[in-house]
């Protein structure tokens, strides 16, 4: 399945010019300097209005993915969460872990999209230092309009 949804992003980045968007790692503003990055998922229509998505979500590597679906008069928002503290276990094979995630985020981001993104997928993954210091989270999500 995790194989179907990168052929699928990759046909609708060479077909439409897929556009990045990257959470920044520690909360961007004075007042939650330093509070970490955990996760992210996104949200249709207003500003913190009541556009809650369910996405399609899928194991990987490190993390998971999460697949969004756009119709062109909805405004998407790539929402970064910060301050997690309870981390989820995933579960191992060939010693990666696989759907690890953080909840109970205290601080949230919201990044406007550009228009008509159609279809995205949010990627959110730990990265473990080989000191085994303190685990940092990234988010990367690649938005593609779909060709007709």
């Amino acid at each position: 399945m995790r194989r179907l949804l990168i052929v699928i992003l990759a046909l609708f980045c060479s077909a439409a010019g897929a556009e990045v968007y990257k959470c920044p790692q520690t909360y961007p503003r004075k007042e939650g300097r330093g509070t970490p990055l955990t996760g992210a998922y996104m949200h249709m229509g207003e500003l913190r209005g009541d556009g809650w998505l369910q996405g399609n979500e899928e194991a990987a590597q490190e993390g998971f993915d999460v697949r969004y679906a756009f119709l062109d008069e909805e405004q998407a928002w790539l929402v970064c969460q910060y301050g997690g503290m309870k981390r989820n276990k995933g579960r191992f094979h060939d010693g990666h872990e696989w759907n690890q995630s953080v909840e109970g985020s205290t601080t949230e981001w919201w990044m406007k999209l550009g228009p008509k993104v159609g279809v995205c997928i949010v990627e959110v993954r730990e990265v473990k230092p080989p000191n085994a210091g303190k685990s940092i989270w990234t988010v990367t999500t690649a938005c593609a309009r779909p060709r007709l």
